[in-house]
């Protein structure tokens, strides 16, 4: 201990013989650090955002199916979820909700104008724990379990001019191919921030779409709701193992929006190349900065090794002094970084009024909000301890290699 505390006193020292170069080296390690945390806080919240804002109000983390539903998903792919099948879910301490969904087609008709929809059946007590359709409303209001009424899409709702407390007219076919039709009342109009689901889709309650179709109580999809959605791969490979994977399916949200899966990455491969040439950066200064302290020292390693010092002493004192100063400068960027993540993880960052039209129509929040997620943190500064050590082991050698007689003629 007594050695170790004169390594350091020894070290600390040695950082205030050239102020202007210790200087140098903490602020270049510091705005590295400071920029690395930057970027990955903001990119990271803003795919958090957007998986969330998609797959966690909409399509679920994780969608179970019957076999060959999302290839052909029609009504006669549906299936009746089993207790078994439901308990296995349930058990799972990593799952958080199931929500039912009940999907189709039909023809809507009002006046003298038809289009296609696509209707899709909820539960309007499980569906809270997404974001519920009621959240979503701009006209009107919501529906009850049960009820004969019906929450269109805003982009439908201009099409046929229809307000709260019209009636419209569904004509479809039902389970295992009877006619369906039915009159239905508007109960509200709702703007799901996307801009083919407005022009798309009708909301109607589960049991009452079941009723239309004369259907038993069956589903086409199960949605899950999972508390940490970055472990989906080995969540989905745990469940696989205990359900019959020959009449079920189990498919996560990258499976299911594989375009938006492959942005991500994409744009997360543009960030680190980013962050890389940033710690590329680093690495020559923190280097450099060994290299000169060596050097400048070679004189003065030559005395110490003449009066007996050993080398591994001397090294130990460069090892030191590289991390204190990388330290420093890892400490200053953290203590900048992270309030500014953390203030606008709450408060999001707004995007400018064009981008933030542009996002609101592919169903994105026109805002940043920042990740303060602690890896992010400690990875970068594991990154930066790493290329200090790497930069230490040049007067390593340095040292270890040196004749004594030859330093001493450096003078």
């Amino acid at each position: 201990m007594t050695r170790l505390k004169l390594l350091i006193k020894l070290a600390w020292r040695n950082i205030f013989r050239n102020k202007k170069r210790s200087i140098i080296t903490v602020v270049s390690v510091f705005i590295a650090v400071f920029l690395a945390l930057f970027i990955r806080s903001m990119q990271l919240g803003a795919y958090d955002i957007v998986i969330k804002n998609v797959a966690g109000q909409y399509t679920g983390y994780m969608q179970l199916h019957a076999k060959g539903y999302w290839d052909d998903r029609t009504l006669e792919n549906a299936f009746l979820p089993d207790d078994s099948l439901l308990a296995a879910i349930k058990s799972n301490p990593k799952i958080t909700y199931r929500v039912p969904r009940l999907e189709t087609y039909a023809l809507l008709s009002y006046g003298k104008y038809s289009k296609g929809v696509m209707l899709n059946g909820i539960d309007v007590n499980k569906e809270n724990r997404l974001k519920p359709v009621s959240e979503r409303l701009i006209a009107g209001k919501s529906f009850v379990a049960g009820s004969r009424e019906v929450i269109l899409g805003k982009g439908l709702a201009h099409y046929f001019s229809v307000q709260p407390g019209d009636s419209i007219y569904l004509i479809g076919q039902g389970y295992h191919g009877m006619s369906a039709a039915g009159k239905y009342k508007v109960a509200g109009i709702a703007d799901l921030k996307n801009l083919d689901l407005n022009n798309l889709v009708v909301f109607m309650p589960l049991r009452t779409l079941r009723d239309y179709l004369s259907a038993p109580p069956l589903v086409t999809n199960l949605l899950i709701g999972v508390k940490d959605y970055t472990d989906i791969d080995r969540l989905k490979a745990e469940l696989s193992a205990e359900i019959d994977t020959t009449r079920y399916e189990l498919m996560t949200w990258k499976e299911m929006m594989p375009e938006l899966h492959q942005a991500i990455l994409a744009d997360n491969a543009g960030g680190l190349y980013m962050v890389f040439i940033l710690y590329l950066i680093i690495g020559f200064g923190i280097f450099s900065t060994v290299l000169m302290m060596t050097e400048e020292r070679i004189f003065e390693i030559g005395i110490m090794t003449a009066i007996g010092t050993k080398k591994r002493v001397i090294i130990g004192s460069f090892w030191i002094e590289t991390v204190l100063l990388s330290l420093i400068g890892v400490i200053l960027g953290i203590l900048l970084a992270y309030p500014i993540s953390y203030y606008f993880h709450f408060h999001p960052m707004p995007l400018p009024a064009e981008k933030a039209d542009v996002m609101e129509k592919f169903g994105f929040m026109p805002e940043i909000p920042f990740s303060i997620n602690p890896v992010i943190f400690l990875t970068h500064t594991l990154i930066i301890f790493g290329i200090s050590l790497l930069a230490a082991f040049y007067p390593t050698v340095k040292i270890w290699r040196l004749k004594t007689l030859k330093a001493l003629h450096r003078k």
